[in-house]
Parts: C-alpha cells; sequence; structure tokens
C-alpha cells in the first residue's frame, strides 16, 4: 500500500522472508490458508480461556489459577506493548506483501508484538509446564505454538519479528507466572498484594495510552492507516477482561478455594460443558460486536470487566453451591 513510509533496514531481510512465504502461497499452496486459519484460533481469546476454564473448573483448581494468571498478564502485557511500539502490519510496511484476504479481517491494528503467538505460548505453553513429565505430550504442545507463530507469517499478517517478540513473551511469562504464583501460595492475603498491584499498573499504563504516548498518523490516498483512538479503545476493552480474569481468580482463590476432583466425573463434565458453551457465546460472540460496534466505552469495559469475573468467580461459585 505504501512507498513513501521508510522502514529500518532490519525490516527488510523479515520483508523477503515474508515475500519468500508468498511466492509459495499465492497460485500454488493457497489452499494451506484455511488450515493456517484454523489453527491460529488457538492465540484468539476464546479458546485458550477455555482450556484455562475446563482446567481450573474440572481439573485443577490451582493449576487453573495459573493457566488464567498467565492469560490475563499476557493480554495485559502485549496489548501494552502494541501501543507503545505502533508498529504497522506487513502489507502497509511494504506495498509488494499481500496477506491471506482470509486473515485480513482478523489483523486490525498494530503489528507487535504477534497477539495469537504470545496468548498461543503463553496457555498452551503454561500446559506444556504442567505437563511436562509427559513428554510426547509436551513435545506436541510445544509444535502447536511453533505452528500457530508459523501460521502468522504464512498468511502474511505478522513479521518475524513480531512472531518471535510474541513467543519469548509467552516464555517468560511461564516461568515468571509459576514463580508469583509459588510465592502468593507460601500466603495467600500475598494474592489480594497482587491485585492491588496489577490493577494499579493496569490504571496506570491505560492513563499513559491515553494522555502521553505519542502516536503516528499516516494516511493514504486519504485513508488513515491505522486509527489510534480505535486501538485505545481496544486496549481498554480487552484490560477490562483481562482485570475480570485475574481479580475472579485471585478473589476465588483466597476466599473461595474449591477442588475440583471432590466431584464425580460425569458432574465435572456436565459442568464443563455448561460452562463451555456460556463461554463460548459471552467471549467470541459479545468480543466481536463490542468492537465492531464501538459501543460507549466505559459500558464496554465493564461488561468484559464482569465477564472474566464470571468466568473465574461466579461461575464456581454457582456450582459449588449447586454442588455440581
Amino acid at each position: 500500500m505504501i512507498d513513501c513510509l521508510s522502514n529500518p533496514s532490519w525490516i527488510n531481510p523479515q520483508i523477503d522472508c515474508l515475500l519468500y512465504l508468498q511466492n509459495f502461497r499465492i497460485g500454488h499452496l493457497e489452499c494451506f490458508d484455511k488450515f493456517f486459519l484454523s489453527i491460529t484460533i488457538f492465540g484468539e481469546f476464546w479458546l485458550p480461556t477455555l482450556i484455562c476454564a475446563i482446567v481450573y473448573w474440572c481439573i485443577d483448581f490451582r493449576a487453573g489459577v495459573y493457566l488464567f494468571t498467565l492469560e490475563g498478564f499476557n493480554i495485559l502485557l502485549t496489548h501494552f506493548f502494541k501501543m507503545l511500539a505502533c508498529v504497522y502490519r506487513p502489507w502497509i510496511l511494504n506495498n509488494s506483501l499481500h496477506p491471506s484476504e482470509l486473515a485480513v479481517p482478523y489483523a486490525k491494528g498494530y503489528s507487535f508484538p504477534s497477539g495469537h503467538s504470545a496468548m498461543t505460548s503463553s496457555v498452551v505453553g503454561g500446559v506444556a509446564y504442567l505437563v511436562r513429565k509427559k513428554k510426547l505430550l509436551c513435545i506436541t504442545l510445544i509444535g502447536l505454538i511453533l505452528l500457530v507463530g508459523f501460521s502468522r507469517l504464512w498468511l502474511g499478517v505478522h513479521t518475524p519479528q513480531d512472531v518471535v517478540c510474541g513467543l519469548l513473551t509467552g516464555l517468560i511469562l511461564i516461568f515468571g507466572v509459576n514463580s508469583l504464583i509459588n510465592w502468593a501460595e507460601n500466603d495467600k492475603n500475598r494474592y489480594l498484594y497482587l491485585l492491588f498491584g496489577i490493577n494499579l499498573l493496569a490504571v496506570l499504563a491505560l492513563i499513559y495510552i491515553s494522555y502521553f504516548n505519542t502516536y503516528r498518523i499516516d494516511y493514504i490516498s486519504g485513508e488513515l492507516l491505522v486509527n489510534p483512538q480505535k486501538s485505545i479503545y481496544v486496549t481498554y476493552v480487552v484490560f477490562g477482561y483481562a482485570l475480570g480474569i485475574l481479580n475472579g481468580c485471585f478473589i476465588s482463590r483466597r476466599f473461595f478455594p474449591f477442588n475440583p476432583k471432590e466431584n464425580i466425573l460425569s458432574l465435572r463434565i456436565i459442568r464443563g460443558i455448561i460452562g463451555s458453551i456460556i463461554l463460548i457465546l459471552l467471549l467470541k460472540y459479545l468480543l466481536e460486536f463490542i468492537i465492531m460496534n464501538i459501543i460507549a466505552l466505559k459500558f464496554a469495559m465493564t461488561i468484559m470487566f464482569i465477564l472474566g469475573i464470571f468466568v473465574t468467580l461466579i461461575y464456581p461459585l454457582i456450582f459449588t453451591k449447586l454442588k455440581l
């Protein structure tokens, strides 16, 4: 799309890499686009949340706390970094790049780091860490993480630096969050200290990106390439969701702990099926509706916060009281 924007020299080898993949894809292997688009859903909000929720609700409460903390931290960090870096998508950096038309509707806003890569490496990587003694399963999960990262390159929606930094973000979180959870488990009140720190830092981050950060304003043919205000709006919305997850998770761990294994397997399966249906309907379609229609920011952020609270606190309280 653009020739007028100057790019740093270290971007050029990455563009060459994407062009090399593009030459394979366009006209020859476009049939793989749908496959890689299906693989990339492991980096979207609803599927990682579903993985975390099944573990949290039905298998192991503490492991679920770990995974939800990974997901929440990942969302906060990657979206904050996106707003700090303000890196354009590859096809904006070079007009010879033509991303898959199937993937473009899901690749809005800034590019760095890759949110899908970071989300997958955080949550799926967290699962791999939990089952690390099961070598075959662990290797399979690691392979899935790398496949999701490659899918973002194949579809042409991210540069290698986006993907690599996304994967590294998840890797760092896997070990950092594990240490943090172990620290909090020694005194459950520490979960409340964590909540205070997380909420405070999140508010400061939102204030910074809203009032102090500077954003590039570039047009092509009179069309704004990336609308910073829309990106700020999306960041507020997803921050609301992440904070809801973390607040609900930590409050539940501190005040309303439960043991999924206390119930028989059939009840846990029913609990998981009902919760999964509710979660998919709310998260997959509600988030899309909010972002597509740009509803009032305070209302949108509140809805997403309540959704996070529902997943990690309200629904567990319901099935605990009903003994499901």
